[in-house]
């Protein structure tokens, strides 16, 4: 019996503690976990992907240049711009991104002074640092008198011998020297603008000739087109087909309206077609400057990459790879153009973005270069506040995904017109604010360490599915059927269909991200080249449609030991926008051991799990084999499992990653973690950590760590340890401070709002 308040109150703590640590346990994923085999990530595979002969110089090289947009003030002349590029030099920096030579009243031959002073001082005047060089050969030592063998373990004292210095030099002063000989870009080229699948009369006759040459007869095309099941279809030839996607009142983008067919095939076939003219004219370009100069890499780009790329009539995994005989894929990481869609939150974005970058060119040359140097206000939209500790979390969260190059926006700032004032490293006297000393040690630690950072390679446990085929669908559901313009029909929810899969996308990146679970995005091109057993899972998040082929080799995938798992909605449509009907002998009911009998939505009878009522789309599941491993609160199936020849697939059966898009739902986070790791772990965990996050990447002799503490105000101490690798000391790059470390890892206390980089040795 209970005698007091006093006694009431120790009882309730007691089992108020009792209850958060039970809830706790529940989704607990502790603990370490090796991959067995020779190569268990399929690091040979993954460095084949891009393997030109351009890659193999840069993976010689492995240059990491880090440079900076020289903008010219009003004033400067030669001598001006020399003493800037020095100081640039001198804080570590070693490339200039773009040299921005304005003023009007410049004299000829200007522009080819400042390049040459450049190199003279001891910086690049282009982007792509000592990537431009030429290639490094036995016999270029030989010729240059080097006595020393080509290997990697001499390569670094090679780069550094005064005789290759000059001779790379002069390789970019003779550049400079043809400069104006350099043939223009072909037409189209530049950022890609925001398009949609209706098109202006110009390129329906390129349209019709791709409709043949992908369907070969007009009844193939009726039906791919669904005709007659979605309406009636006049039209005879393959001109008149095209026509039904013309398009009017385009803006400078491109974009423009058009009618609209319930058939949802057309609509992909016109995003796919835009798509393959904006990557043919990068691969045209690409193949014009490879002729022209092997040895100097191009780059192609993209920007807005949280965005449905279907649907803007872009394909940035297809438009990486037209680098491979180039050089460089990139894209613009600017905290106020692409950051709306993750309402303005930067930290854990960053990270995703350059994550993108790097896994739709795996094995190439990727890097960022253009990225925010500094504060801005006005131009985006949306002011941001850009100091030492930021630009810390920046470049970690660069270093992190793998890229190997950064180039700022910009140096010092425009003196007029948009942008003035904006983005620099500089502050506004043109003094070098914090965040350029930040970045400029960052820059000085990377060249010392840019040959083990080259030999890094990520050991993801997860693989998120990036499928374009699913963002041209949801893409196609965005645009709508009627045209209602009544009250009650105004919503938003259409448009919103098309960002569906990178909402989930991202949420599930943050679920990962916040539990230290090492993941990657994959494609379909990458099950296509047999990537799949990379990873020990292998997650679809809202993925509504994939091809066949690519069902199948999902199917194979699990057979062969992986582990999938998708969240609710998944495959329901094809490709061609019907209807999968998941019939007991269908590879979906195969593979999850299920059928979805019907799919509901909570929004009029909520649904509830693990005490909270969810907000989602779920289905009504005939069960076959499946074991039903988790039900709702109404004991309707929540998540279940389903052995297939040595591995199994998990459905989680609502929209788990959609949840965790925004910040703030742990709980989620935590359960949807739970479920999609099962008994699989990552080679190690992180103890101690309320606001920091790690990730890393191995080297044959150690690991690199990259820590974000996104705590504004206070410091943690954190524990990384494995079971499962043997460490030896640990030291941190940037400060040089040596880290309280063991055989099973190491400890830090990180510091407030930073991002820290810690290289722990592999005895």
């Amino acid at each position: 019996m209970i005698k007091d308040w006093k006694q009431l109150l120790v009882m309730g703590s007691i089992l108020l503690f009792a209850s958060a640590m039970s809830a706790q346990a529940k989704w607990d994923i502790s603990g370490t976990q090796a991959r067995e085999g020779e190569d268990p990530y399929l690091q040979e595979k993954y460095w084949a992907l891009n393997n030109s002969p351009m890659q193999q110089k840069l993976r010689n090289l492995k240059p990491f240049p880090v440079g900076v947009v020289y903008y010219q003030q009003r004033g400067d002349d030669l001598e001006a711009a020399k003493h800037e590029f020095e100081t640039i030099r001198d804080l570590g920096f070693t490339a200039l991104k773009q040299v921005q030579l304005v003023a009007p009243d410049n004299p000829e031959g200007f522009r080819e002074e400042v390049f040459d002073a450049a190199i003279d001082i001891g910086i690049s005047p282009w982007y792509y640092g000592k990537g431009g060089w030429a290639n490094i050969t036995p016999e270029l030592l030989k010729e240059l008198g080097i006595d020393m063998k080509l290997t990697e373990a001499n390569m670094p004292a090679i780069q550094v011998h005064p005789k290759m210095i000059a001779h790379q030099k002069q390789v970019w002063h003779d550049r400079v020297d043809r400069m104006d000989q350099k043939p223009p870009k072909p037409e189209g080229m530049g950022e890609p603008g925001r398009n949609n699948p209706w098109m202006p009369e110009r390129l329906l006759p390129p349209f019709a000739e791709w409709l043949e040459d992908t369907y070969g007869s007009m009844d193939a095309l009726k039906e791919a087109w669904n005709c007659g099941y979605t309406g009636s279809c006049a039209f005879q030839t393959f001109e008149e087909a095209a026509a039904q996607l013309k398009g009017t009142g385009f803006d400078e983008y491109g974009n423009g309206t058009g009618k609209l067919s319930k058939d949802f095939r057309r609509y992909r076939d016109a995003m796919k077609f835009q798509s393959e003219l904006i990557v043919e004219n990068y691969q045209k370009t690409m193949d014009l400057y490879y002729d022209w100069d092997p040895d100097e890499p191009e780059r192609t780009g993209g920007h807005q990459i949280f965005e449905n790329q279907a649907m803007n009539t872009w394909d940035l995994e297809a438009q990486a790879k037209t680098a491979d005989i180039g050089g460089s894929f990139y894209s613009s990481i600017h905290l106020t153009h692409h950051f709306f869609l993750t309402d303005h939150e930067i930290l854990r974005p960053v990270y995703w973005q350059a994550r993108i970058v790097a896994d739709m060119f795996k094995g190439g040359w990727a890097a960022t270069w253009e990225s925010t140097g500094g504060p801005t206000q006005w131009s985006g939209h949306q002011g941001y506040t850009v100091d030492g500790q930021t630009m810390s979390q920046l470049i970690v969260s660069y270093l992190a995904a793998g890229l190997k190059g950064i180039g700022f926006w910009m140096w010092n700032s425009r003196g007029e017109g948009w942008e003035v004032g904006e983005y620099a490293l500089t502050d506004i006297q043109g003094e070098p604010a914090d965040r350029a000393i930040v970045a400029g040690n960052f820059s000085k630690k990377l060249q010392e360490h840019r040959f083990e950072l080259w030999d890094s390679v990520d050991e993801p446990t997860v693989g998120i599915l990036y499928s374009w085929e699913n963002e041209a669908m949801l893409g196609r559901l965005s645009l709508g059927a009627y045209d209602m313009n009544t009250p009650v029909y105004k919503t938003d929810r259409d448009k919103q269909f098309r960002q569906f899969h990178s909402e989930a996308r991202l949420g599930l990146s943050r679920a990962l991200m916040n539990n230290n679970i090492p993941f990657e995005y994959l494609t379909e091109r990458d099950l296509d080249a047999g990537l799949a057993a990379r990873y020990p899972i292998i997650y679809l998040p809202y993925v509504i449609t994939l091809k066949d082929e690519h069902i199948k080799a999902l199917k194979s995938y699990v057979q062969q030991g992986g582990r999938l798992v998708a969240d609710f909605p998944v495959l329901m449509l094809d490709t061609y926008g019907r209807l999968n009907k998941q019939h007991k002998d269908s590879d979906f009911a195969e593979l999850f051991g299920l059928q979805t009998a019907d799919f509901h939505h909570s929004f009029n009878r909520p649904i509830h799990f693990d005490g909270d009522a969810l907000d989602t789309q779920y289905g009504a599941l005939k069960i076959n084999d499946a074991e039903v491993i988790s039900t709702f609160e109404n004991d309707l199936p929540a998540v279940t499992r389903h052995s297939y020849g040595q591995g199994e697939a998990v459905l989680i059966n609502f929209e788990g990653s959609r949840m965790t898009y925004r910040k703030g739902n742990e709980k989620m986070e935590d359960i949807l973690t739970y479920f999609t790791l099962g008994d699989i772990r990552p080679p190690y965990e992180v103890k101690g950590a309320q606001h920091s996050m790690v990730m890393r990447r191995s080297a044959p002799e150690a690991d690199h760590y990259f820590i974000l503490n996104e705590n504004d105000g206070q410091a943690e101490t954190i524990r990384v340890q494995s079971d499962v690798i043997k460490y030896g000391k640990a030291v941190n790059i940037y400060t040089d401070e040596a880290l309280k470390s063991n055989e099973q890892g190491f400890e830090i206390t990180v510091p407030a709002r930073s991002g820290i980089w810690v290289r722990i040795e592999k005895p």
